[in-house]
């Protein structure tokens, strides 16, 4: 029955609700325990049913609820058959066993002298309507096969018993199964064996890249049994050889893979794991999967110094100088200015001389946005003022609203020096020098912002050029957070366009014998000449045919783009360097979920998470639209979500991925919640 149908249940039979006792009556389990609580306390001496209407309705609801409708139709049921009924019902001794493997029960209550309310609704004639939350689960058991075959054993075992045979849960049976009460074996796999690994439609049928990104840790705030805080990891597979971790150690090619369907990294100073946070308990997490080996990690950044992003950098360089070869470079760390001062410090008060060399590089002058303002206390604290996010088209920022905001230019507040008591301000001031003997080493650079970059946004945020390399390029942009933080854009490098064989290979046939009397004697290696050829440029064959470069390779193919946020209640700086991202991992640390949420909306909970400098699955979604992401990775999530693979947690996260698919516009299989230990392959834009 649906709670519409419950509460025209208690109008029809007059069962009487005390003054304000309606307004807990909202959910379908409270609406159930109080028609069974009025109708036992209404029982009489003799075993009927003290209620007014006891003849005609309760007849009706008895007859219903042991699944025959009295032929009678609406005339009155005689009283000594009603209570011969009712006793009969009550009587424990009178239930059929009702452990059946392969079936369903329905809802029975023994010894308690009250006959069971009906599993269906009341006019037999009226079908069950699912609900929203039904429509979800069934959603979810059909993504994930393996947990709907445990919830079906489960279903089988329960001891509360009917006689409904079930090989699965579909939409004709769900509504005689309280799943959420289930004792059932929840899928315990993590990494490749957790079952939303093989399931889900963003990885299921992804091939393996040279490029991934893993999520280490995916919770806020602290870590818990179901999920570490906050760290994600990315792997430049291209920059390692790949060794099966057989005994043979075998040198794998590019593109080859385990049967698991992971790349193994070979120990060496070729490793290309850069990490992106690294929140407490960080080097554990890192240690229960073996997607990442701590001794090939070679950069760190870090997006802000809340702790649930750096408390774990300490413990991280310990376990990596444990795994690290002594000839390999120092790790580059990256991250706002105040970090270097604060892990030397800790590093020297720990005696931590096992760290491995390292030396970090600062992002200068971060600035505040401009949204946020300095309490009247003026003790470095800032504030979210929501009068400086307004939407002018109405838009009340829950994912409905298709407005633009209109916001003050970023400018230059919250800098080192605003307030003099902040760590970031006295941090230069002591005297604490560099040491070798604790890992850090000389060429730590200050990275200065710009505010003309050409990629700046129209809001006026400065960018910082974090990092060039031949094959990737590192950029960072600050966030709408209440201490300075950036989020930060990886792109690769855009490769060369592939060779057209069949533009070519007639040409070199036909000009075989000139070439080799030209003194290329392998003919087929002018196929090479031809490709590497610069812009613009030509090759002449023998017989006088001129091939151009541009005429026979295909266009640069457009590198790989992954945007990794820090905290934030708004990504605007990020807009221009995001653009037509591949990846982008945005958190999203609360939402509202009508059914699991008792009280507030949807305007209610994204204020709330603007205050705090956060983001709603909307306001991620919303951003991934506004840049034109190909993928959206959700993150950062509120403790009172779980990570694990029970029907509950991934329920919610479902419901979650699907706010943001209607806020971006993404399919399913292009937006995730994500989980520990999960693996996305970047492909390739080919």
């Amino acid at each position: 029955m649906t709670v519409k149908q419950l509460k025209s249940h208690i109008q029809e039979n007059g069962i009487h609700i005390a003054k304000g006792q309606s307004s807990s009556l909202k959910l379908k389990k409270q609406i159930v325990d109080f028609i069974w609580s009025y109708q036992s306390e209404n029982n009489g001496d003799d075993g009927s049913i003290g209620n007014p209407h006891n003849g005609r309705i309760n007849g009706e609801v008895n007859g219903k609820a042991n699944g025959k409708a009295d032929d009678r139709g609406s005339e009155t049921v005689n009283g000594d058959e009603l209570n011969g009924k009712a006793a009969e019902i009550a009587t424990p001794t009178a239930l059929p066993p009702t452990k059946k493997k392969g079936k369903i029960n329905k809802r029975t209550v023994s010894g308690t002298g009250m006959p069971p309310l009906p599993t269906t609704s009341i006019d037999s004639e009226t079908p069950y309507v699912l609900t929203p939350k039904d429509r979800i689960v069934l959603d979810v058991l059909n993504r994930y096969p393996p947990l709907h075959e445990s919830i079906v054993n489960a279903c089988a075992d329960s001891d509360e018993i009917g006689d409904l045979p079930i090989e699965e849960i579909t939409t004709e049976n769900i509504e005689q199964c309280d799943l959420m009460a289930l004792n059932y074996v929840k899928p315990t796999g993590i990494g490749e064996e957790d079952i939303r690994h093989a399931y889900h439609p963003m990885i299921a049928n992804v091939s393996q890249s040279d490029m991934d990104v893993v999520f280490v840790g995916t919770a806020s705030c602290t870590p818990g049994v179901t999920r570490g805080v906050s760290c994600t990891a990315i792997r430049l597979n291209w920059r390692s050889g790949k060794v099966n971790d057989r005994d043979d150690k075998k040198q794998q090619t590019r593109g080859e893979k385990r049967k698991s369907g992971s790349y193994v990294e070979e120990r060496g100073p070729t490793g290309g794991t850069w990490i992106f946070d690294c929140g407490e308990s960080t080097q554990l997490s890192i240690q229960r999967t073996s997607s990442i080996k701590p001794g090939k990690i070679s950069k760190i950044f870090i997006t802000h110094c809340h702790g649930d992003h750096s408390f774990g950098l300490p413990g991280l360089l310990c376990l990596m100088g444990t795994d690290r070869d002594r000839d390999a470079p120092p790790v580059e760390i990256y991250a706002p200015e105040g970090l270097r001062m604060w892990l030397r410090a800790a590093i020297r008060y720990s005696v931590s001389r096992v760290v491995p060399p390292y030396r970090v590089h600062e992002l200068m002058d971060v600035p505040m946005a401009p949204e946020w303002e300095q309490g009247h206390r003026r003790n470095g604290r800032y504030y979210f003022q929501l009068k400086r996010d307004v939407d002018v088209r109405g838009g009340n920022g829950g994912g409905e609203g298709k407005g633009k905001k209109q916001r003050t230019r970023w400018g230059m507040q919250g800098l080192a020096g605003e307030d003099p008591l902040s760590w970031i301000s006295r941090a230069p001031m002591l005297n604490l020098e560099a040491s070798k003997d604790f890992g850090e080493i000389e060429g730590g650079r200050d990275i200065y912002p710009k505010y003309d970059h050409p990629q700046s946004s129209d809001c006026g945020a400065p960018i910082w050029e974090v990092e060039d390399e031949d094959d990737v390029t590192v950029r960072a942009a600050p966030m709408s957070h209440g201490v300075p933080c950036v989020g930060y854009v990886i792109r690769e490098s855009d490769r060369p366009g592939r060779l057209r064989p069949e533009a070519v290979l007639p040409v070199i046939e036909r000009n075989r014998e000139g070439l080799k009397e030209k003194g290329v004697r392998n003919p087929m290696k002018v196929m090479a000449m031809v490709k590497n050829l610069p812009e613009g440029g030509s090759y002449e064959f023998p017989d006088g045919t001129l091939l151009r470069q541009d005429d026979v390779v295909e266009p640069m193919r457009r590198g790989r783009k992954v945007v990794v946020c820090g905290d934030t209640a708004d990504c605007r700086a990020l807009e221009g360097l995001a653009q037509d991202a591949d990846v982008l991992v945005h958190e999203a640390t609360n939402t509202f979920l009508p059914g699991v949420d008792k009280d507030g909306s949807v305007r209610a909970v994204t204020r709330d998470a603007k205050i705090h400098g956060h983001s709603t699955p909307f306001m991620a979604g919303d951003f991934a639209k506004r840049i034109n992401a190909k993928k959206l990775v959700l993150n950062h999530f509120s403790a009172r979500y779980k990570g694990d693979q029970s029907i509950e947690s991934m329920t919610i996260m479902t419901r979650m991925e699907r706010q943001a698919m209607k806020a971006s516009g993404l399919s399913e299989d292009s937006v995730a919640a994500a989980w520990d230990f999960m693996v996305l392959p970047v492909a390739r834009n080919d």
